[in-house]
């Protein structure tokens, strides 16, 4: 299996990296079959300035090296790894405004379209209105680069396919009045679909891959 870094996770130090609560309700609520509908996050991270950057108000995470057993061209690399870049500034912006600094909503258009835009948009308003708290951190384990799409007016590399695994028992998103109960799957695979669409990459969408990983 090959392995590689995108651009960013290249030049970041290695930090703790907190996804966010976007996967808890429907995990909670999904079926046993795999590939269950979950909420889904996007888009591409601006670069920051680390001689002014807050750790704590402004995480910055570093997604595993990631592995496939695809043979990717040199263009097919180039967008793995704007992928990539999409995929941990969504992560990034969820993990900041579930944690309370609710001025990261504003990134989500940035970061996410379609599903996982209006999945992560009202579990934020959910917990900015105290209907919802969120506790813990969603740590992507590994990260496997699954798939690689061609879009239909044949631009090359336009949908790439990311998995990861993730301990679903370090997190909680617990609605207001119930008590929080852990999350009883443990180690599961997550799918995001991230789209190349007018000039960006977002993901799109986000499953649940395997009930294990």
């Amino acid at each position: 299996m090959k392995t590689g870094l995108g651009r960013r996770v290249r030049v970041r130090a290695a930090t703790a990296l907190t996804l966010t609560a976007a996967l808890s309700v429907p995990l909670l609520l999904s079926g046993c079959e795999d590939h269950s509908p979950v909420a889904a996050p996007t888009s591409t991270l601006p670069a920051k300035d680390s001689s002014t950057a807050s750790p704590a108000a402004d995480p910055q995470p570093t997604i595993p090296a990631y592995k496939t057993d695809l043979d990717l061209s040199s263009e097919e690399t180039e967008a793995v790894e704007g992928a990539l870049v999409a995929f941990e500034g969504f992560l990034v912006s969820i993990n900041g405004a579930y944690s309370g600094h609710y001025e990261k909503v504003e990134d989500f258009s940035k970061f996410s379209s379609g599903e996982a835009l209006a999945s992560i948009s009202d579990e934020a308003e959910s917990i900015k209105n105290q209907q919802a708290t969120f506790e813990g951190e969603i740590n992507p384990l590994s990260v496997e680069i699954f798939k690689i799409s061609d879009s239909p007016d044949r631009r090359p590399s336009s949908n790439v396919t990311v998995h990861f695994c993730v301990d679903t028992s370090q997190w909680s998103l617990t609605q207001a009045g119930a008590k929080p109960t852990p999350n009883p799957d443990g180690l599961v695979m997550m799918e995001h679909e991230i789209l190349f669409e007018d000039g960006s990459w977002t993901v799109d969408k986000q499953s649940l891959w395997e009930r294990k990983c």
